[in-house]
């Protein structure tokens, strides 16, 4: 069994977005997506699976008091 690497360079980090290469290359300049991983040429896949999340609006605000969130999610829109 072959186990996938978690490290990916940054061709492959555009195709695991969906997303040409020089697309990725901007997002990583205007901070969308995470800078690679110091002293490499390599990005974390959690890493960008968290600013993917974030973009979609999917992030989890651990620092959120749970009655907050409970009143965010249940506010009345009227």
């Amino acid at each position: 069994m072959t186990i996938p690497p978690r490290l990916i360079g940054r061709r492959e980090a555009a195709e695991y977005c969906g997303i040409a290469d020089s697309t990725f290359s901007l997002w990583v300049s205007t901070h969308k997506m995470p800078p690679c991983i110091p002293g490499t040429r390599k990005w974390d896949k959690r890493a960008i699976d968290t600013k993917l999340d974030e973009i979609g609006g999917l992030s989890v605000n651990d620092n959120e008091d749970a009655y907050d969130k409970w009143m965010r999610e249940n506010a009345d829109e009227s």
